[in-house]
């Protein structure tokens, strides 16, 4: 699964990616002891975790070979991309950016469920927001 997304990197253009606290941890805890959560999350107006973008990309984009750093450890939302929940109209859908979605979800099935994962993701990012 890994090398369906080489040499891309899309999605990691100006993203907009929620962080929970457990993406956080698990960034925070593979990565070298110098590595702080600033380097790589901000909070947004509305109180989430967001990705930081360098130069236009994620922070953990490696523009010149074209793959994320931190593939093995990436945030929820990197994992159920390139399927995503618009707000909007209240259903998700393929992100147009993404030049592969079928290889990622070949079948609905796997889609519906998925869905289902990003909408209690998505609730449980509101609900701890709120919280803090």
């Amino acid at each position: 699964m890994k090398d369906i997304c080489k040499d891309c990197g899309k999605c990691c253009i100006e993203t907009e990616m929620l962080l929970s606290s457990y993406d956080i941890d698990r960034i925070k805890n593979d990565n070298p002891k110098h590595l702080k959560i600033a380097n790589f999350a901000r909070k947004t107006e509305e109180g989430f975790n967001q990705l930081i973008n360098v130069k236009g990309y994620c922070v953990f984009f490696d523009s010149d070979v074209k793959l994320c750093t931190i593939y093995d450890v990436r945030p929820q939302g990197c994992r159920f991309y390139p399927l995503i929940y618009d707000s909007d109209k209240k259903h998700c859908i393929f992100d147009e950016e993404c030049p592969k979605p079928k290889l990622l979800y070949p079948d609905k099935e796997i889609a519906a469920n998925t869905c289902k994962e990003i909408k209690i993701f998505l609730e449980n990012q509101i609900l701890f927001a709120k919280l803090e």
